[in-house]
């Protein structure tokens, strides 16, 4: 498991095998073969690609997302997204594009 503590700023590169959780703010690339959660307080700027994705906090940049994607109402994201499955919560803010695969 690796941790973005809230009221921490990380910037740079995480390359992992496991979940990775974001409190804080970090700007880099986040690689992960497991889940990326951003908490609601989280702020991720930069190129994200996971295996699952939830996000409740604020990403820009751009999105890769091997299997599903949960967006949160409380979600602002600035990004252009690629996923095979989207769940979308009303209230949720998207400015940018949205791409799915199968």
């Amino acid at each position: 498991m690796n941790v973005v503590g809230l009221n921490s700023l990380v910037i740079g590169t995480i390359e992992c095998e496991k979940d990775v959780f974001v409190a804080g703010r970090f700007e880099g690339t986040i690689i992960t073969k497991g889940a990326l959660h951003i908490y609601p307080e989280g702020e991720v700027k930069g190129k994200v690609k996971a295996k699952d994705l939830t996000v409740a906090g604020r990403i820009q940049g751009e999105i890769e997302v091997t299997n599903r994607l949960w967006v949160k109402n409380s979600a602002n994201l600035e990004a252009n997204i690629s996923t095979r499955f989207l769940d979308w919560e009303e209230g949720a803010v998207l400015e940018g594009e949205v791409h799915t695969f199968y």
